[in-house]
């Protein structure tokens, strides 16, 4: 898959050390989610204040978050959790998406070979 979403999502308000920050929370928090408490899972520090209002990056603005709960707080990452926790569906509606495509392209009168160059040129995209 073609990792389209670093170039359009640039994570400039990160500080170099971010790594280092992060762990320190972790560290803190004693590496358990401050949420529901889980411990030896995935964890994710989570800004309480977003950047994008103001928000810092100082630790004292940052808690210890299982991947679920991190999610639970960013609606916009839902989609992302349904996804894996569904590949069977997600292949699915890629199937069905690409033969809607190819079935449109034949109606409008598109050559086999150019459908079959949008095919390889898109499927980096899903």
């Amino acid at each position: 898959m073609f990792p389209y979403y670093k170039f359009l999502f640039q994570r400039a308000n990160y500080p170099e050390n971010w790594d280092g920050l992060r762990k320190a929370v972790y560290r803190r928090d004693r590496w358990q989610c401050q949420k529901c408490g889980i411990k030896n899972t995935q964890l994710h520090a989570h800004h309480q204040t977003p950047l994008s209002i103001g928000g810092s990056n100082d630790t004292s603005n940052l808690i210890t978050l299982c991947k679920n709960c991190h999610i639970d707080s960013h609606p916009h990452m839902w989609l992302k959790r349904w996804k894996e926790s569904n590949p069977q569906a997600v292949l699915a509606l890629r199937i069905v998406t690409l033969s809607t495509v190819i079935s449109l392209l034949i109606i409008f009168g598109f050559s086999w070979w150019k459908i079959i160059a949008l095919i390889i040129i898109f499927q980096y995209l899903f």
